[in-house]
């Protein structure tokens, strides 16, 4: 129960932040998150929701585990920390992000913290940003 069986979409939105669309048990219901890479500190940071894809509920899509239509799944949301780290350990998902980091698979951690603070949330991506942007300087002038 609760394994990704499929991922539809990875939609980079912002420096190391990524939308993901999946969907678990090889039901039709697309569900999405984003997922944010902190490069210094190595951990991912997700929130504790998994949120139906609109588009997926629109298209008549019911979902197996809480039979709502509503944006969360609040049965599924309540394993969230195994649902998101199976995307994070998705093969896919990891070739989306070590193209894009330009780091091998094995120095993305699996580590994780969770923010579901909108404004901390952002915090995290700013610093990111930032020290990302640090790196990327560093690494023109040697």
């Amino acid at each position: 129960m609760y394994k990704v069986s499929n991922i539809t979409l990875i939609k980079k939105i912002d420096y190391c932040v990524w939308n993901v669309v999946f969907q678990m048990d090889g039901e039709q219901m697309e569900y999405t998150t984003d997922f944010l890479y902190l490069i210094k500190e190595k951990k991912w940071v997700f929130n504790s929701l998994i949120t139906h894809e609109l588009t997926s509920v629109v298209e008549g899509n019911q979902c197996i585990y809480c039979g709502e239509n509503k944006i969360a799944c609040f049965v599924a949301s309540k394993d969230y920390q195994k649902i998101k780290t199976n995307v994070v350990k998705n093969k896919q998902f990891l070739k989306e992000v070590t193209d894009e980091l330009r780091l091998p698979i094995e120095e993305i951690s699996s580590d994780y913290l969770v923010v579901n603070n909108k404004a901390e949330w952002e915090k995290h991506a700013e610093e990111n940003r930032f020290y990302g942007n640090l790196l990327r300087i560093k690494n023109k002038n040697m």
